[in-house]
């Protein structure tokens, strides 16, 4: 929780929930397009069903509320692999450029710092998609252009690619890699 946010585990309620919150074309520009209604709604209840059984990988999708209204406003959600954590955030365009984002991004930052092992966070970025370039570097990841690269299951073809380390606190750590 934040002074402003509150994170909750996915729930089969909040399926319906983000339908008009999150099913919106300035929402996906950057992520393939608006989806179909159903597959929006199959990727929600797979998130909330989380991984199948037998894959080695932790999936943790929490719904974004205000605090004091309890509505809805995103989802942030990291899914632990190959000994990383790839984030990925969707918020209601009302609310961009607020510093939501950026408290979200905090918040699962301390989640995973909690853990014995903190792994470094890693996120993907469509190249023209420069509001969200802006809130990694200022959530303290930086990009890693031209570097042996992870397994990311999000990126695509061209995405630029950035890197959170944690230092010994679970804070960001600067590299003087990429830019």
């Amino acid at each position: 929780m934040t002074s402003r946010t509150t994170f909750l585990p996915l729930c089969e309620a909040d399926t319906e929930a983000l339908l008009p919150v999150l099913y919106q074309e300035a929402v996906f520009e950057f992520i393939g397009g608006l989806p179909a209604k159903d597959a929006f709604l199959l990727d929600l209840q797979r998130a909330i069903e989380g991984p199948p059984p037998g894959l080695d990988e932790q999936w943790r999708h929490y719904a974004v509320r205000l605090a004091d209204s309890g509505a809805l406003i995103g989802r942030v959600e990291v899914t632990l692999h190959h000994g990383l954590a790839e984030i990925g955030l969707l918020l209601n365009p009302a609310f961009w450029g607020k510093g939501y984002a950026l408290e979200a991004l905090h918040w699962l930052h301390g989640q995973l710092a909690c853990a014995p092992d903190t792994p470094a966070c890693w996120a993907t970025v469509h190249p023209d998609n420069l509001r969200s370039q802006g809130l990694l570097r200022k959530a303290g990841y930086v990009s890693v252009q031209g570097e042996a690269l992870p397994v990311l299951y999000s990126m695509d073809e061209g995405d630029l690619v950035f890197r959170r380390l944690p230092d010994a606190t679970g804070q960001a750590v600067r590299t003087e890699q990429g830019g």
